[in-house]
C-alpha cells in the first residue's frame, strides 16, 4: 500500500508508531528492499512530516518498502522517561523498528538501508553499521540543533515561563542530561556506505523542514536525489499481506493501566487514535464513559504539535476516553499526489468533528466533550453557524480569536502562504487585492503632531505611486476594519452582528452556548486580538443571558502550545472544565492574567 499502512511497534512504554509503504505490485514483482526512514526531533518532526510521508511513497513506487515512524517522546510514540538516555532510546527505536518491518513483512533476506534527515541522520551515523547503506540527508549535529531550537523557544514565546531542569525545544522537552546526550550527536562522515545528500539551494532545502506547516513546499526532485542515492538492487519476493499491530498497552507512572488502538474514522477513513484506561472497557463497549475529542490547529494532523498525545494519555489516566484523528485532507490523511498541506479551515473540517463524536458514541460515550486548537475552534465555530454544530456538552476552545466565517477568505489567505514565494511581498488576503501582485509599503517615519499630517500624505502618495489604486484600497480597508473594531461604540457593534453585517463573537459564539458548556482559553499572543474584536464583551454578555461560557486568559500558554508548559497549560484547564470536583477551583487558578504583550496571534 503505497499510502502507508499505520502499526505498533515494540510493546508498553516502548512502543513507537510506523507506518509501512509498501510497492503496489510488490506481490508479484518484490521489492528492492527495506529503507527505514528516520525523522527529525522535535519541531523539525512536525514541520518535516510531510516531506518524510512524500519520499516514503516516492521509495515504495521505485520499489523499496519504507517504514518511516516517530520517535520516543514525540508524535503518537510513547513518551520519554527522564532517566532515559535520550540517543540510546532512539538508537533503539531504530533497531525496533527494523526487526519489526522485518518481521511483519517476513523478509529476512532483503537489504536494510536507511534514510537519516536532519537530525535523524545524526542517529544513524552513530549507527551505521546496522544498514548496508545509509543516505545522510540534509544532516545536523545534535549541539546545532539543540542550540537552535532552545534560542528559538526563549525568541518566539519569551512571555511562557520555563520550567526548571527542563530544555524546552518546541514540540519536545528533554531534561538537561537528555540535552547534552543529544548535543554529544555529530553530523556523520561520508564513507563507502555513507552517501550525505544536500540540496544546493539551501531556501527550497528548508522549505520542507524548516517553515511553518503552511508554508511547506515539497521538491520531488530533492526527494529524487535521497532515492537516487540508494542502491538499486534486483527485487527480492515479498508477502505484502501485512497484519498490522493496532493496540498497544502499558502501565502509566500512576499504576494505571492505558490502551491505545489505531482507528479510522469516517467514509474517508481518517487515521486516529484512542486512548482509554482499563477501568473503562474497550471500544465498542465503553461503560457509560466520558468521551473527549481533541484537534489541533493549522494544516497539523492528529498530533497537533506534539500535544495532544501527552494529553491524551493524561486524561486517560483520569477516566476520559480520548480520541485524536486527523481532519480530512491534513496529517496522514493528505493526498497522496499533495506537494502543500492543504487548507484546513472548511465546512468540511467541521462536519468531521460531528463524525468522530458520533465514533465515540458508538463506542459506548454517554457523555462527549471536545477540544478545538485554533484552526480546529474555527471550523467548530463555522459549523455551528452553518447548522453542523459539534455534539458535545463541554467545548473548550483553545487560542481563538478569529470571527471571519468565511471559507473562501481563508482558501484567498492560505494561498499567501508559500516557502517558495519570493521574499519581501506582502501578502495578498482581501478581495480588493485578490487579481494584482501584492506591493511592499514604502517605509516612512510618522512624526507626531501638524509635522505627522505632512509625513502621512506624503507615505500615501508614495503608496499610490509603486501599489497603484490595490494598494491604496488594501490600506483604506485595513484602516476601516481597524477603525471599526477600537472605536465602534459597543451597542453598534452588536447590532452590526444582529444585523449580519459583521460577524462578531456574539454571532459566532451564541449557537454553540445553545447546547454546550463553552471555555474559551487564550494567552498573549492571542489576547490582543480578542480584546480588539470584544471578544471578552461578547462573553460577558453571554453569561449574562444566562448561557455557559467562561474566558481564561492565561500566562502561561502560547498560541500552538508548542511549549511543554502550554500544553500543561491546556491539560489543567481541561481537567478543570471535565472532571467533577475540580471545575470552580481549577478554573480559577487558570485564570492568570497575562503581562501586556503587543505580539498577535498567528494563523495555525
Amino acid at each position: 500500500m503505497i499510502k502507508g499502512l499505520p502499526t505498533w511497534i515494540g510493546s508498553g512504554s516502548e512502543a513507537v508508531l510506523a507506518w509501512i509503504h509498501t510497492p503496489e505490485d510488490a506481490g508479484t514483482r518484490g521489492a528492492r528492499g527495506i529503507v527505514v526512514v528516520a525523522s527529525p526531533a522535535g519541531r523539525e518532526q512536525a514541520l518535516s512530516a510531510l516531506a518524510v510521508r512524500r519520499l516514503c511513497i516516492l521509495l515504495a513506487r521505485e520499489g523499496y518498502v519504507a517504514v518511516r515512524f516517530t520517535w520516543r517522546g514525540s508524535g503518537d510514540s510513547q513518551p520519554l522517561a527522564s532517566h532515559d538516555d535520550a540517543v540510546k532510546v532512539w538508537q533503539s527505536d531504530v533497531r525496533s523498528v527494523t526487526a519489526g518491518a522485518k518481521a511483519l513483512l517476513a523478509a529476512d533476506d532483503l537489504p536494510v538501508f536507511a534514510v537519516g534527515y536532519r537530525t535523524g541522520a545524526a542517529v544513524l551515523g552513530s549507527m551505521a553499521e546496522d544498514f548496508d547503506a545509509v543516505v545522510s540527508w540534509e544532516p545536523v549535529a545534535g549541539k546545532t540543533f539543540v542550540r537552535q531550537w532552545s534560542r528559538l523557544r526563549h525568541t518566539v514565546v519569551p512571555h511562557v515561563p520555563s520550567t526548571e531542569g527542563q530544555v524546552d525545544l518546541l514540540g519536545m522537552a528533554l531534561t538537561e542530561a537528555q540535552a547534552e546526550q543529544f548535543s554529544a550527536l555529530a553530523v556523520p562522515e561520508p564513507s563507502e556506505t555513507l552517501v550525505e545528500v544536500r540540496e544546493a539551494e539551501k531556501r527550497r532545502a528548508k522549505a520542507m523542514y524548516g517553515v511553518e506547516p503552511f508554508e511547506t513546499r515539497l521538491h520531488d526532485d530533492v526527494l529524487g536525489l535521497v532515492v537516487d542515492a540508494l542502491p538499486a538492487p534486483d527485487a527480492q519476493p515479498l508477502d505484502v499481506r501485512i497484519r498490522p499491530v493496532l493496540q498497544n498497552s502499558w502501565t502509566d507512572d500512576r499504576g494505571q493501566t492505558l490502551h491505545e488502538r489505531l482507528v479510522e474514522v469516517g467514509a474517508d477513513r481518517r487515521a486516529g487514535v484512542v486512548t482509554w484506561r482499563d477501568q473503562e472497557g474497550s471500544p465498542g463497549g465503553f461503560d457509560q464513559a466520558h468521551g473527549l475529542l481533541v484537534s489541533g490547529g493549522g494544516p497539523d494532523g492528529r498530533v497537533g504539535s506534539g500535544e495532544w498525545p501527552h494529553i491524551a494519555r493524561a486524561l486517560a489516566s483520569d477516566g476520559i476516553v480520548t480520541l485524536r484523528v486527523d481532519r480530512p485532507l491534513v496529517g496522514d490523511s493528505t493526498p497522496v499526489e499533495a506537494l502543500r498541506a492543504t487548507n484546513s479551515y472548511t465546512l468540511r473540517s467541521a462536519t468531521s468533528f460531528r463524525e468522530s463524536t458520533a465514533w465515540l458514541r458508538e463506542a459506548g460515550c454517554t457523555t462527549i466533550s471536545a477540544s478545538f486548537l485554533c484552526a480546529s475552534a474555527w471550523a467548530a465555530c463555522l459549523g455551528e453557524v452553518r447548522g453542523a454544530p459539534v455534539d458535545a456538552s463541554t467545548i473548550v476552545l483553545v487560542g481563538h480569536a478569529e470571527w471571519k466565517m468565511s471559507e473562501e477568505l481563508w482558501a484567498e489567505v492560505r494561498e499567501t502562504y508559500d516557502a517558495d514565494a519570493p521574499r519581501g511581498a506582502m501578502p495578498v488576503t482581501n478581495r480588493a487585492a485578490r487579481d494584482s501582485s501584492a506591493p511592499v509599503r514604502p517605509e516612512t517615519e510618522i512624526r507626531g503632531g501638524l509635522p505627522g499630517l505632512g509625513d502621512r500624505v506624503r507615505w500615501i502618495n508614495e503608496l499610490a505611486r509603486t501599489g497603484g489604486k490595490a494598494g491604496l484600497k488594501n490600506w483604506a480597508r485595513e484602516q476601516a476594519v481597524s477603525a471599526v473594531r477600537t472605536r465602534l461604540p459597543y451597542p453598534l457593534w452588536r447590532a452590526g452582528g444582529r444585523m449580519r453585517v459583521m460577524e462578531t463573537p456574539e454571532r459566532v459564539l451564541e449557537p454553540m452556548t445553545r447546547h454546550a458548556r463553552v471555555v474559551v482559553l487564550n494567552g498573549p499572543d492571542d489576547l490582543p486580538r480578542w480584546e480588539k474584536t470584544q471578544g471578552d464583551r461578547a462573553v460577558e454578555r453571554l453569561s449574562a443571558a444566562g448561557r455557559q461560557i467562561t474566558s481564561i486568559a492565561s500566562d502561561r500558554l502560547d498560541h500552538s502550545v508548542l511549549t511543554s508548559t502550554g500544553c500543561r497549560t491546556v491539560l489543567e484547564t481541561l481537567r478543570a472544565a471535565l472532571l467533577p470536583g475540580r471545575d470552580e477551583t481549577l478554573l480559577t487558578a487558570a485564570r492568570k492574567e497575562p503581562p501586556n504583550h503587543a505580539s498577535q496571534g498567528r494563523e495555525s
